[in-house]
């Protein structure tokens, strides 16, 4: 009865994202830049300030006028008719104005991921990393039903962890269903913004009041909490808190999560919410927006959005969604436009491409000739949104494929800042695994069905790529690893200043190694020994900064 119940939900959520849907009674324009005044706009008397697009706005009954982004740089609105009207008509009748340079419905776009019935699976008596998160570290023991596991089908994320960790100053964006905020396993990690003080008055003047840690655009209020999920799964896979005893470890250990929501407690979300989400990520100084979330309609709103995107040096990493066909969804299918976008299709533990996930028969990961690349996808264990302490959810989709790619491109731009998104994204693909899933289907280089091949982060923080790129003076901290001759040699490149704490402890968390250090510019010798060999743990933290590596000891 379950498996019925089930598979009768999946095929009523397939058919709910395939149709080319759109907000009822609502229509996106872009006025040409040479026509808009921003003195002239005013919200309170409904008027943009140009006399012909006001005047149809009049005369078609707008209610309200919603700008998307800053709207003296994006010149782009949000249309609100008071009655019921035909959208599809009235967008062809916007668009003949010539000081109008798009009108268009807000479309209707889905997050890519379906979530399981909990406690499903038995599972070893151990930690949560090598029983659930088989896409990191795949030791060919994780058993489900219906698919076959292959030894090392990951993404060897314990090997590149011995290279990077993530930047404690770096932003990734996570526009989405929002987050639980409040879990223990990643509340730690949410961004703050610092220019903005819980006072109800909006400190930094963008529009958005008291926007300390995100926006809801669906609520349209500061509080980016999570009602369906989707999303606080998506985010831990990038952020779980690492190391601390508890649930998972995310693929970056040390930068921050800017909780951006944009889809419904039905897992839906408008064009205009998710525009509105990549502005803001982009004017609040996020490096990579993780977007599990798909439309079947192209869009001007979207694009314009990820061209500044790209104007800015940010990273939109996006799904292929999970139809099984070639049909393209937005934003990914941008990805042949925009070299800043990375579309990601979903592969099984075995390494083949997802087909089906596990909630639908009929269901499979995407692919088309805009896919990118492919990554683990399909029973991905994460953090729950009805607890502070929910463990046991598991989803499938290119949803989760694409923040764990989103994460090791973090670590990747943590190697070296100076590289643009579109030399990251080139390296992901030039170190992906190639041929690994059924020969019909994966062929030698680019195709269709899994891009340049499954990514793996190991290979991408060693490719030559990532070095043949000057990094900038003050792009980091780094250590020397693996530890030998009782040294720790730490290179500053005024990240860290002054006294700072130094500590080493094992998986287990006994701390072997416990000091207060003075860092200072350029290079560090630390004694550190009679401590045995093996895999630690080590964190550098004072008032301002803390970063945890994964190092070796010889």
């Amino acid at each position: 009865m379950r498996k019925n119940i089930f598979t009768l939900f999946s095929v009523l959520f397939l058919s709910l994202y395939n149709a080319q849907d759109f907000e009822k009674n609502q229509l996106v324009i872009k006025v040409k830049k040479e026509f808009f005044n921003q003195q002239k706009f005013d919200t309170s008397k409904n008027i943009i300030g140009v006399q012909s697009i006001d005047k149809l706005n009049s005369n078609y009954g707008v209610s309200k006028i919603i700008p998307i982004g800053n709207a003296n740089i994006t010149t782009s609105f949000l249309l609100e008719f008071k009655n019921d009207t035909d959208i599809s008509s009235v967008s062809k009748i916007y668009t003949e104005d010539s000081k109008i340079e798009f009108a268009e419905p807000n479309y209707i776009a889905h997050g890519a991921g379906v979530k399981g019935p909990d406690n499903i699976l038995n599972f070893p008596n151990d930690s949560f990393f090598f029983s659930r998160q088989w896409g990191l570290y795949n030791n060919g023991t994780f058993s489900v039903s219906g698919m076959n596991t292959t030894a090392d089908a990951d993404v060897d994320m314990e090997l590149a962890w011995d290279i990077e960790t993530g930047d404690p100053n770096m932003i990734i964006a996570v526009a989405d269903s929002g987050l639980n905020l409040s879990h223990e396993d990643i509340s730690g990690r949410i961004w703050n913004k610092s220019v903005e003080i819980m006072d109800g008055i909006d400190n930094d003047g963008n529009g958005l009041i008291d926007d300390y840690r995100g926006w809801d655009w669906v609520n349209n209020d500061n509080n980016p909490a999570d009602d369906h999920g989707h999303g606080t799964n998506c985010a831990g896979i990038i952020g779980s808190s690492a190391n601390n005893g508890k649930g998972y470890a995310g693929v970056n250990w040390n930068s921050k999560i800017m909780p951006l929501k944009v889809l419904n407690s039905s897992n839906s979300g408008s064009y205009a919410n998710m525009a509105n989400s990549l502005y803001y990520a982009a004017a609040n100084g996020a490096k990579i927006v993780s977007m599990s979330i798909g439309g079947t309609s192209s869009s001007s709103l979207l694009a314009s959005a990820i061209n500044h995107l790209k104007t800015n040096n940010v990273m939109l990493v996006v799904c292929m969604m999970n139809n099984n066909n070639e049909v393209a969804n937005y934003p990914a299918a941008y990805s042949t436009t925009y070299d800043n976008v990375i579309a990601v299709g979903s592969t099984d533990a075995n390494d083949k491409r997802t087909q089906p996930f596990f909630w639908s028969s009929t269901s499979g990961s995407n692919y088309g000739n805009h896919i990118n690349v492919v990554a683990p996808g399909n029973y991905i264990y994460g953090l729950g949104m009805d607890s502070n302490t929910s463990y046991n959810s598991y989803w499938g989709g290119t949803s989760q494929a694409t923040p764990l790619v989103a994460g090791v491109a973090s670590l990747i731009f943590a190697q070296n800042p100076s590289l643009t998104p579109a030399q990251v994204r080139n390296i992901l693909q030039s170190t992906a695994e190639d041929m690994k899933g059924i020969s019909s289907e994966d062929i030698a280089g680019f195709d269709k069905y899994h891009g340049w091949g499954r990514i793996n982060a190991f290979s991408a923080l060693n490719s030559p790529l990532l070095k043949s790129v000057e990094v900038s003076n003050n792009s980091g901290l780094k250590i020397i690893n693996p530890l030998s001759n009782g040294h720790l040699e730490i290179y500053n490149n005024k990240k860290i200043n002054g006294a700072t704490r130094l500590t080493i402890s094992g998986f287990d968390g006994r701390i072997v190694y416990d000091q207060s250090i003075n860092v200072n510019e350029g290079k560090n010798i630390v004694p550190v020994n009679h401590i045995t060999a093996g895999s630690y743990l080590l964190t550098l933290e004072n008032k301002e900064y803390k970063k945890i590596f994964k190092v070796i000891v010889k």
